[in-house]
Parts: C-alpha cells; sequence; structure tokens
C-alpha cells in the first residue's frame, strides 16, 4: 500500500488537497502540483482519517455494485504534505498530491444524505455512489461539494483492479478517460455548458484553446482557427453527437469513447457547411464532382446562387468570371477540391484561390518564376544539337568539347546496337581502333573509346542510380524527421498529410532500387 500519512492542522480540519483546485487526477496521475506557501503549527504524526463508501438509494439495492464494492479495498485520496526547501525550515511548501488509502470501513446505505449526519465531516474522507446524476440527491451532493461517482467506475475498478479513482468533479464513468477535449463552433452557451458537463462526467478533461495536449476537437462549424490548427496538427474532429451518443453508452462497463469504429461514425465531413458550384468543367466531371461532394457532407448549386459558399474553378479553361463575386465567396482552383477530399478534412482556401490573369498577385508570381527559369529558346536549341549529333557518327576531337561532356561521344542513332563498331570486333577484324591508334607527342590522351551499347547501358544505370540517390535525399531528409514518432511533442505532421506530400516516393523507390540492383 503506498503512503497513508494524512496531515490535519492544529483546529482539526483536515488538510486534505481542495478538490476544486485539481482539475482532474486523470491528466496528470503521476504529477504533484507545488504551491508555495509558509504553513505553521502542522504536525505529521496524526491519527489517519477514516475512508468510507456510501450508497445512496438505487446504489444500495445493486446486487452487482455491492459485489464488487467488496473487492475493492482502495481508494485514491487527495493530501498535503510539506517540503522543506530549507534547513532551518524557513521556507515551505505545500505539495499536493494523490495517495492511495485503504477502505477499511464497511460500506453504508442510506437513503437521502441527511440520515448520515456527518457526511461533511473533517474525519472522514467518503465517496458517495449515486446511481441518477439528475436527481435531488445529487444536486444536494454537488453543492456541499462532495466527492461522486457512478457504479459504472465501482465496476470498472473491481473488473482491472484498480483503487477507486479521485477527481474533482462528479465522475460517473470513465468512458473518456484520458481524453482531453477542445470545442470551436458552439454560440449557445447552454448548450455548450452540457456537453462540457457530460465531458467531465466521463471522465474527460476541457481546454479552452487548442494546443498539442487536445486529443479531440468537437466542432460545430468548419470555420474558425482551431479547426485549422486540428486539421494540420491531424488531430480528429467530431461532431458534439459524439458526447451525446458516448453518454447514453455510460452504463457499459467496456465501452471507450476514443473506440476508432465508433468515432468514425460521428466525424466531420470534409465539405460540411460547405456550398460548391463548379465552372469550367466538362458534364461528366462537373456530375462526378457533385456527386462526391454529397458524400462527402457537401452541398452543389448552380454557378451564381447566392448560398454558394465556394466556387470551384477549372483554371485551365476559365480565364475570366462571368460575374463579380461577393466577399463571402470563395473562388479556389480545384486543387483544393481534391486536396479536401484525400485529407479528409476541409483545406485551408488561401493556398487554393483562383487568380484572374490580370490580377496583381498573378503577374508579380509569373514575373518571379520567369527569373528562376531557364529561356526556352535555349533549350530548344540545346535540344536540337543533341538530336542532331546523334544521327550522326563523329570521330573523338583531340580539342576540347565546346559543348556539355555529356555530348562528347555522341553515336549515330543506327550504331547503338550495332556490335560491329565496338573494339573486340574490330580487332577480330585486323583493324586497329581509331580509339587505340597511338596519339602524336603533341596531342592529348584519349580515353579508350567504347562501345555504343556500353555507353547506353552506363548511362541508363547513372541515371537510375541518380534518381535513387534523389528519392533517397528526399525521404532521409525529409518524410523520416516529420514522421518521427519519438520526438518532443510526437510526429510533426500527421500521416494524412505525410501521404498528401509524398505520395507513392517510397513504394517508387523500391522499386528503382530493384532495377538499379
Amino acid at each position: 500500500m503506498a503512503d497513508n500519512s494524512t496531515l490535519v492542522s492544529e483546529t482539526g480540519r483536515s488538510l486534505l488537497a481542495d478538490s476544486s483546485v485539481l482539475d482532474s487526477k486523470i491528466t496528470e496521475t503521476s504529477k504533484e502540483n507545488v504551491y508555495p506557501g509558509s504553513v505553521l503549527h502542522v504536525e505529521e504524526e496524526m491519527p489517519q482519517i477514516e475512508t468510507r463508501v456510501v450508497l445512496i438509494q438505487e446504489a444500495g439495492r445493486h446486487e452487482e455494485l455491492l459485489k464488487a464494492l467488496e473487492t475493492t479495498k482502495i481508494m485514491e485520496v487527495p493530501v498535503l504534505k510539506i517540503k522543506e526547501t530549507s534547513p532551518d525550515k524557513s521556507e515551505e511548501k505545500l505539495i499536493k498530491s494523490i495517495i492511495h488509502m485503504e477502505i477499511k470501513v464497511p460500506y453504508i446505505k442510506t437513503d437521502t444524505v441527511e440520515e448520515l449526519g456527518d457526511f461533511d465531516s473533517p474525519e472522514f474522507e467518503t465517496v458517495f455512489i449515486v446511481s441518477e446524476f439528475q436527481d435531488s440527491p445529487f444536486k444536494n451532493l454537488c453543492k456541499a461539494a462532495c466527492r461522486v461517482i457512478g457504479p459504472p467506475v465501482v465496476l470498472h475498478c473491481a473488473l482491472k483492479g484498480e483503487p477507486l479513482p479521485f477527481s474533482c468533479r462528479p465522475l460517473y464513468c470513465t468512458s473518456m478517460l484520458n481524453l482531453v477535449l477542445c470545442f470551436t463552433g458552439f454560440r449557445k452557451k447552454e448548450e455548450l455548458v452540457k456537453l462540457v458537463t457530460l465531458v467531465h462526467h466521463m471522465g474527460g478533461t476541457i481546454r479552452k484553446d487548442f494546443c498539442s495536449k487536445v486529443t479531440y476537437l468537437v466542432a460545430n462549424s468548419t470555420r474558425g482557427d482551431k479547426f485549422r490548427v486540428a486539421v494540420s496538427l491531424g488531430k480528429p474532429i467530431v461532431k458534439p453527437e459524439w458526447i451525446y451518443k458516448a453518454w447514453e453508452k455510460r452504463n457499459e462497463i467496456d465501452f471507450c469513447a476514443a473506440d476508432v469504429d465508433f468515432r468514425n461514425q460521428f466525424k466531420i465531413p470534409p465539405f460540411q457547411d460547405c456550398m460548391l458550384s463548379f465552372l469550367g468543367f466538362s458534364d461528366d466531371e462537373k456530375a462526378n464532382m457533385e456527386e462526391m461532394t454529397e458524400m462527402q457532407g457537401g452541398h452543389h448549386f448552380s454557378v451564381g446562387d447566392e448560398r454558394c459558399t465556394h466556387l470551384v474553378v477549372e483554371e485551365n479553361t476559365v480565364k475570366e468570371l462571368p460575374f463579380e463575386p461577393s466577399k463571402n465567396l470563395y473562388v479556389v482552383k480545384q486543387e483544393w477540391f481534391w486536396g479536401t477530399i484525400q485529407m479528409d478534412a476541409r483545406a485551408g482556401e488561401s493556398m487554393y484561390l483562383f487568380e484572374k490573369s490580370d490580377s496583381p498577385g498573378l503577374k508579380k508570381s509569373v514575373s518571379l518564376l520567369s527569373l528562376n527559369t531557364p529561356n526556352s529558346n535555349r533549350k530548344r536549341r540545346r535540344l536540337k544539337e543533341t538530336l542532331a549529333q546523334l544521327t550522326r557518327e563523329t570521330d573523338t576531337s583531340p580539342f576540347p568539347p565546346r559543348k556539355r561532356p555529356s555530348a562528347e561521344h555522341s553515336l549515330s542513332i543506327g550504331s547503338l546496337l550495332d556490335i560491329s563498331n565496338t573494339p573486340e570486333s574490330s580487332s577480330a577484324n585486323g583493324e586497329t581502333p581509331k580509339s587505340c591508334a597511338r596519339p602524336s607527342k603533341n596531342s592529348t590522351p584519349l580515353p579508350v573509346k567504347q562501345s555504343a551499347r556500353w555507353q547506353v547501358a552506363k548511362e541508363l544505370y547513372q541515371t537510375e542510380s541518380n534518381y535513387v540517390d534523389i528519392l533517397t535525399t528526399i525521404i532521409q531528409l525529409f518524410q523520416v524527421p516529420l514522421e518521427k514518432e519519438g520526438q518532443l511533442g510526437g510526429p510533426i505532421l500527421a500521416q494524412e498529410e505525410i501521404k498528401t506530400i509524398f505520395g507513392s516516393i517510397p513504394d517508387i523507390l523500391d522499386v528503382h532500387i530493384k532495377i538499379k540492383v
């Protein structure tokens, strides 16, 4: 059994930790919360506080619950301890922590809290078990800041062999144990309060702002910064119905709200809240995209409909819009549509906005792109010269080549598979290959001229080797660090984003490695 020493003040009041300070034991089971402050007249060697379990009304007539309590002998208790920070005890700190204490007093049955009399006595750490979290006994216990749990918690602890957990709020079941939720898009305060209360009753915790600790985003809308951050971090985004349905299953002992199959029933579809129209697509393409829109939770209307939130444009065929779009209408390229489907979440529109051909933004991007793009005429001229070299057989010049080195040993197309031009075949016919002739004193030593077949094979191998090196660099330098599990804060990108960015590069690499070998 863990340390069961407790602290009692000089006035007889227990120094058990104020449960309103601790958010929940659920996410911080192994950490101690340190609160600075000087404490006087505190003695450590005082009698233990008794722990007990009280069953209210229907809970006392639950046979399975009574059997579970007979096997549950330990409960978690919040306590305050003194930690000295200096030898002279001039500075002391209060440490709030969770300890395990044995339940020595048999459970008590009662119909009303008033019958118990000393339910708020500092001599006891009392846990009340209530079957219904809506009736008057439950409300009275909450007003008195009592520790309340539901029957499923006791049954779960008995099944797992765990102590009765401490929670600063009423805890009915553990179906959302260790889940951290954040809410977005809710305008009605009453609805939000109800959802937050149910989450706390199921063991979950709430964060007002979205951070890395949040495990689920409960969204009533696909707009807002929280939604965008959740998508970028790959966090599950669910509808509020997920919470209501989980509460309906609160009496199922083995149920977990984080179950993937259960959670996916309430996943936010990619095109929720989106009203799409399509411009510049063929009839077949448009019909296909409209069908996919409906499958992904969206709606589609004709071009120009005021209800539309997005106008998806085929930028290769549409140069000018047939009307002036309103400020609330997103005019996006078709990449936004397919990207949203691929990520299984609504993509950000800012990266896919459609620009007119004469818009300043587009002109700027084109001008910047042209600075880094090779001249097309120059590329065509080089290609033409290379093809010309490939159509004729030439001797190797003793002078340094004026063109790129790869054109130094240019070959005729007809001789690529002709073995009569190889040095070996020439020697067999009693001829001396030109490349093997002794150079003059004034000439530059030349490499041995290889056969056309050998040169083609070598270039194929070098090209394949370079391609394999490039793919390997992409994976090792970019993909691996972005999806690494063991780093602080977890992977930088979610698997959906990794798949979107890198696609089938690992599979392509495997194929080309086999080709190279």
